[in-house]
């Protein structure tokens, strides 16, 4: 493997003008008379991995500005929520049983039916 002729310096100012939109890769590439085709991903990779592990733990502090507790109230809320949903489901299913046991009507659709064509 070659070493590379680009200081790190040069590396993380060509990804920086990438990540920011102002050049594309190949762009880039051109720009700054970079030889190798894939040289300029290989260093959006190699800095962009250091740059998600701090952008991730900032995100883990801070999500989207609310604070612990709202987002222990939301999910509290979200939980009830999917309860009474459970249960809705549940009672939707029995009745359906009870109509097609009292009645004697197929209601459910059978596995495998062929859709009804106009």
């Amino acid at each position: 493997m070659r070493k590379s002729i680009y200081s790190e310096e040069f590396q993380r100012a060509v990804v920086n003008e990438v990540s920011n939109g102002i050049l594309n890769k190949e762009e880039a590439r051109i720009k700054y008379g970079i030889k190798g085709n894939s040289a300029v991903l290989s260093w959006i990779r190699k800095f962009d991995a250091s740059k998600s592990k701090v952008m991730t733990s900032s995100k883990t502090l801070n999500l989207s500005g609310k604070s612990r507790e709202e987002l222990e109230a939301e999910n509290r809320r979200l939980r009830e929520e999917l309860e009474m949903e459970q249960l809705r489901t549940r009672a939707l299913n029995v009745m359906i049983d009870i109509a097609e046991e009292r009645f004697d009507l197929p209601i459910r659709k059978k596995p495998g039916a062929k859709q009804w064509k106009k």
